[in-house]
């Protein structure tokens, strides 16, 4: 199911799984409907959703898939000065190798702890960019296939 305000992916299956919506209670009638509340934005999901809710379905997976391309973005970016931090890392490397030392890597000098810093930047910027960029392709191709769903009335809810 689907949170018709926000596009947020609700899996019953698990849901039930961790807290049961029966009640042995309640009273069930026939017209009954289960209906689930959205963790992300508080409104109630249920099935069988009409045309109203299905654009506003729509128009929410066209927001994330906004998301989406703002996440990819912004790890792209990540990544790419990652890249770059991790390539001026490896020059301040070599240049910690000094000839005075036959070469051999000195590790009290200033190159060395520009080499370690400019490293740990490289790593952190090139693990969260690729996160970013993951989470925006996932995210955005979900979104993209609901949409071709919705499109091709093919959706059920």
């Amino acid at each position: 199911m689907y949170c018709t305000h926000c596009a947020k992916h609700i899996n019953e299956a698990k849901l039930e799984a961790k807290q049961s919506s029966y009640d042995p209670n309640v009273e069930i009638k026939e017209d009954s409907q289960l209906s689930y509340v959205c963790p992300r934005c508080g409104h109630l999901i249920h099935a069988d959703i009409n045309e109203e809710e299905t654009k506003s379905l729509s128009r929410a997976a066209h927001a994330q898939i906004q998301r989406a391309r703002n996440s990819f973005a912004s790890g792209m970016g990540m990544v790419s000065i990652g890249v770059i931090a991790g390539i001026i890392a490896v020059l301040f490397y070599f240049l910690a190798r000094k000839p005075s030392n036959r070469y051999q890597l000195v590790t009290t000098c200033a190159e060395f702890y520009v080499f370690i810093v400019l490293a740990a930047i490289a790593v952190i910027l090139l693990v969260i960019g690729g996160v970013f960029v993951f989470r925006g392709l996932t995210s955005s191709k979900k979104n993209h296939q609901l949409l071709q769903d919705i499109n091709n009335r093919t959706f059920v809810q």
